[in-house]
């Protein structure tokens, strides 16, 4: 007999006990790994892929600036400026309109800045006989300068014409010059026609016609069939369309202007339109030359959610691939530095290095694989179309001088 505190073993016949070795917890913990990496790339990247839909890809009604600024005071030779250190263009350099609920004024270069705590103290320029808001009013700083059109804006008479395109009739602003050269203007992303109110006087001032586009997707304008923009794959269309009406309009020469999604716009038509023979010359400001750099350019300033972590470039690879397969983007189509064998018309690129929304890598090689043709301006530290804004007289000479050398 056992004692009851006694335990016996019995032997089951035919029952064996499994032990993993280390080879198969490896490879099981392997498989583990994989199955995770898989899940991040797939779960991540169609995230990520209808984060460059909504960031590049998707078409929404253009928006009022947001009053993130306040006017702390006017004082004699400056206006002085608080807000967050992001509010839009707080710490920007320049001439910048300054913008409120009942009205809008002008301000020049930051004299003096003080950052702290996330918040920014901002001295900036006055410019004489400028109305100034009340203090404690909330204002914005807008790199178009000015709002409302040629006349009410800069006293330049106008009329609104309709040029026909693909779909239908888009509008634009025309300005009796009193050459044969017209100056197409083409604006960026979402932007305003009064984008290209800087650059207006100076083409008034050379004898040009003026004329100032808005194209598929604007408000108005027929939309594209593929319900987002294209990056020039299909706007460039309705540059050709406004080229054919200078044309038709005794426009025995065109140079055309394109701000950033605009500068893809333009040059997409020199590539495919048979009118590209008539265009004179093309000035870009921080054109979006290769639509693929821009989205790496901005996911490597994006963090993985709830981390420090940038997003990884293989991880935007992958949401690209989905983005392309989502919403019908051939990559290739969009990237204009490996297209350029076929570039014939003068062009002047004008990319700040401070650009924080298109690299300058893109305009930097269009502007060694195609020297022949290609004229790159790079003002140091200038943000995204803020070339004028930066140096008024500069960006101007520039273009002048480039225009003057190709005798236009």
């Amino acid at each position: 007999m056992t004692s009851p505190r006694e335990t016996s073993i019995v032997s089951r016949p035919g029952v064996r006990v499994r032990t993993l070795g280390p080879g198969k917890v490896i490879a099981r913990l392997i498989v583990l790994l994989l199955i995770l990496v898989l899940a991040f790339y797939a779960i991540g990247g169609w995230y990520y892929s209808r984060e460059i839909y909504s960031g590049a890809l998707q078409v929404l009604p253009p928006e009022a600036g947001e009053l993130d600024i306040t006017l702390d005071r006017g004082e004699a030779e400056a206006m002085v400026l608080r807000g967050d250190v992001d509010a839009v263009n707080l710490l920007e350099d320049g001439r910048f309109g300054l913008m409120w609920e009942s009205g809008e004024s002008l301000v020049d270069s930051i004299l003096s800045s003080d950052t702290a705590g996330g918040q920014a103290t901002v001295y900036r320029q006055r410019v004489p006989g400028e109305p100034i808001p009340a203090p404690g009013s909330p204002v914005r700083l807008d790199s178009y300068i000015w709002s409302g059109d040629p006349q009410t804006a800069l006293g330049i008479p106008f009329v609104n014409i309709t040029y026909q395109v693909e779909g239908g009739n888009a509008d634009a602003w025309y300005v009796e010059g009193s050459s044969d050269t017209w100056m197409v203007f083409v604006h960026g992303k979402g932007a305003p026609k009064n984008e290209a109110l800087r650059l207006l006087p100076l083409a008034l001032d050379r004898g040009y016609h003026a004329m100032v586009i808005e194209y598929r997707n604007d408000p108005g304008a027929p939309p594209d069939p593929s319900g987002t923009y294209q990056y020039g794959v299909t706007e460039w269309k309705d540059v050709a369309a406004a080229t054919r009406h200078a044309r038709s309009n005794g426009g025995r020469n065109v140079i055309i202007v394109g701000y950033s999604m605009g500068g893809s716009n333009v040059l997409s038509f020199l590539l495919e339109s048979p009118l590209r023979a008539h265009a004179a010359a093309v000035i870009l400001d921080s054109p979006v030359l290769n639509l693929g750099s821009t989205i790496d350019h901005a996911a490597s300033q994006t963090h993985l959610p709830l981390t420090p972590v940038t997003v990884p470039q293989s991880l935007t690879t992958v949401a690209k691939w989905i983005a392309g397969w989502r919403y019908g983007i051939d990559w290739n189509d969009t990237d204009y530095v490996t297209r350029s064998r076929g570039l014939q018309t003068p062009v002047l690129i004008i990319q700040g290095s401070g650009d924080e929304t298109v690299p300058s890598e893109p305009a930097e090689e269009l502007g060694r694989l195609r020297p022949d043709v290609v004229t790159l301006s790079a003002p140091p530290g200038v943000g995204h179309v803020l070339g004028w804004n930066a140096d008024p007289d500069g960006y101007e000479a520039t273009i002048t001088t480039f225009l003057d050398g190709l005798g236009v």
